[in-house]
This record gives C-alpha cells, structure tokens and sequence, in this order.
C-alpha cells in the first residue's frame, strides 16, 4: 500500500469515527424539558361571562422537567393562577396573593406524563389502548378508561386520553367526572426545551406554610 493510500485510509476512517458520535453528541445535547400550550372546555368549566351555566374554557401553559411541573392557567377573573408540583409538594398561587395554598387536592396538573407503554399502571386502574393520532405535531396513543374515581386526567372518573409516545405526556383528553360534568383537553403546542430551575420556584413575595400545611 503506498502512502497516499494509507492517508486516504486513516482519513476515512476518521471521518466514519466522526460520523458515529456525532449522533450521540447531538442526542446529549437534546434537551429534555417540555413547555405544552393546552386549552381545556367543557361543562365543567364554568364560562367566565356566563350567568347561567355553559361551557366555559381554561387555557394552560405548563412546563414539565424531571419530576417538577408548573402550570398557568387562565379560566376568567375568578379561575386564574398557577400550580407548581414536585414530588412531595403541591402548591397553588392566585394572583396578586402572598400566600402559597397547598393544593394536593387540586385536579390541574396532577396527571401530566405516564409511562407510554403502561400509562394506566400509573394511574392505578385498567385501560385499552384506542387508535394513535397525530397532536401538535407529535404521534399520540390513545387510552380508553372507566372507574377511575378522580383518578384520570383532570379529576376525572372515564372517557378516553391520548399522550405522547415517546415522552408520555399527556396531549388529549375527552371524559367525565362523578358529576357527569365534561371536560376535553387539546394540546395546540409541543416544545422540548431546556428549562431553569427558577421556573419551578416560588416567588419570593410568596410566603410558604409550614407544618402540617407544608405538603
């Protein structure tokens, strides 16, 4: 083999070197936290204008990292705020308050990602798998479920839900609570994203309770 020949040779093969970790560098370099814009309408919501009862809408912007979520939300006037969710702490911030108000109880934001392969293990009760579609751009499976209680997304006891099939996040729901009161959520934006950790704290005007009232 000559000497050109050996060059050619220790250049291609660096090349290919190059070519198989450049995809592992840019996977390590994705970035793993998701920002959703969602609307949420339905008879439970009560409509923000309405003086008799009607379906009202609730728009959401959450943002998902690890096991930390945040939640704005904006119903109207009377059904505005944030909550911000870890795995021991809920919370619940109104506008204009300075008081944090524990919100284990709240149904916003408490089910947000599940396993894509078993989404309803985590939720503690059994569900069949619907036809996948596509939402905001991303294949989604569809789950159908009943018996849940207050255990399915949004509070709610049945109907059916869709989630992300890579990540798990929740994109789509159409069910009912114990009231029979109707709620169907719609995810109209999907972002992966690198977020702070200053998105999941609590303002520092915000006074956090303690004891008891802290979890």
């Amino acid at each position: 083999m000559t000497l050109r020949s050996r060059r050619l040779l220790w250049r291609g093969l660096a090349l290919l070197a190059m070519a198989c970790v450049l995809p592992s560098a840019l996977a390590a370099d994705e970035p793993k936290d998701i920002k959703l814009a969602s609307v949420i309408t339905g008879d439970g919501i009560r409509a923000a204008t309405a003086s008799v009862a009607r379906e009202g809408s609730m728009v959401l912007t959450t943002w998902l990292s690890g096991d930390k979520v945040r939640v704005d939300f904006d119903a109207g006037p009377d059904m505005r705020g944030r909550i911000l969710r870890d795995k021991d702490h809920a919370w619940l911030i109104r506008p204009n308050s300075h008081q944090a108000i524990p919100a284990g109880g709240v149904a916003i934001g408490r089910v947000t990602r599940l396993d894509p392969k078993r989404p309803c293990w985590d939720l503690g009760f059994p569900c069949q798998e619907l036809e996948s579609k596509t939402i905001a751009g991303r294949q989604a499976t569809g789950w159908r479920y009943r018996h849940a209680e207050r255990g399915g997304p949004h509070g709610t006891d049945q109907g059916e839900f869709w989630i992300d099939a890579t990540t798990g996040v929740v994109l789509a729901f159409d069910a009912r609570d114990l009231a029979e009161h109707r709620y169907r959520m719609q995810t109209v934006s999907f972002e992966q994203v690198t977020l702070d950790d200053a998105v999941f704290a609590v303002p520092k005007s915000v006074t956090i309770p303690t004891g008891r009232w802290s979890h």
